[in-house]
């Protein structure tokens, strides 16, 4: 029994030693490293072709200003954020490497803006935290890529060229966004898709997916390996639903112009149908409204 104690005594001590290490220090990570954490850190717009941040357990708020250059700020929690600019390149990583059972899931907070009149490409990648980023309607970006894993996501209110935005397990919203090509993925996790206007590409794999359209003014094209989704169609338009299901049931209640069967799947008619909305199944539950 005596042995006994003092084992789980000298365990704890062992962890508690390891805590404070992660905590404090980063040991395992930075020890042999010259980077040195900072609070805050700019970038004029036009030397910035490229804004790329990347995340471990923080939050980080992109918001856009009338101003000449992209500032970062650690505003709240705890955590460490590094920066470097690296031709046209400005980079930002930050993370939080308290040790699990000591750090009180504390999550740092990045606050990032934006100048208006910025139009090149934003690239964030964040891992167990939160990435919110709101253009307010001000923001008109070239390239736009978002990444999640384990954590929330939400997009909205700008517009780019190009929009690329992949999670894995979590939280996904995304709204309000105007872009020539956009390709939203999600795998497992929840995700809400509201408004995306231009040419769409949607992926899912389990989990649940709702996606509601005002217009369909371009191709969307839909693959679904597994889970629930919803697509609320528009009242009015010119577009045609092509569906084709392995297996999976799909349950349509939308006053199409005119349906076809054919085979596993059918095909809608609004309108002219012009546009195409094209939906391949694997298997799932998938609800047409």
């Amino acid at each position: 029994m005596k042995r006994l104690i003092g084992l789980i005594c000298i365990l704890v001590g062992v962890l508690l030693m390891i805590g404070m290490l992660f905590k404090n220090g980063d040991l395992f990570h930075l020890s042999f490293s010259r980077e040195k954490a900072v609070t805050t850190a700019s970038a004029k717009k036009d030397e910035v072709d490229q804004l790329d941040i990347s995340l471990s357990l923080f939050r980080v708020k992109v918001v856009p200003e009338n101003r000449s250059d992209i500032s970062v700020s650690v505003v709240n929690g705890k955590g460490k954020m590094y920066a470097e600019q690296t031709g046209g390149t400005f980079k930002i990583r930050a993370e939080n490497k308290g040790f699990l059972f000591f750090s009180g899931f504390e999550k740092g907070e990045l606050l990032v803006k934006i100048p208006t009149d910025y139009h090149k490409n934003v690239k964030i990648t964040g891992g167990s935290g939160v990435s919110e980023v709101d253009g307010e309607g001000k923001l008109s970006l070239q390239d736009v890529t978002l990444k999640s894993t384990s954590g929330r996501l939400t997009a909205e209110n700008f517009s780019a060229k190009r929009v690329e935005i992949n999670t894995t397990s979590g939280r996904l919203a995304v709204s309000h966004i105007d872009a020539e090509d956009s390709d939203i993925s999600t795998t497992s996790g929840r995700a809400d898709i509201k408004n995306v206007k231009g040419q769409l590409q949607l992926g899912m794999t389990s989990g649940r997916l709702t996606a509601s359209f005002d217009t369909i003014d371009a191709p969307v094209s839909f693959q679904m390996t597994s889970g629930s989704a919803k697509l609320n169609l528009p009242d009015e338009g010119d577009f045609k639903v092509q569906t084709r299901k392995t297996t999976g049931s799909i349950d349509h209640s939308y006053n199409f112009d005119q349906v076809d069967n054919e085979g596993r799947g059918f095909m809608g008619t609004r309108g002219k149908g012009t546009h195409l909305v094209d939906i391949e199944m694997t298997s799932g539950n998938l609800k047409l409204r």
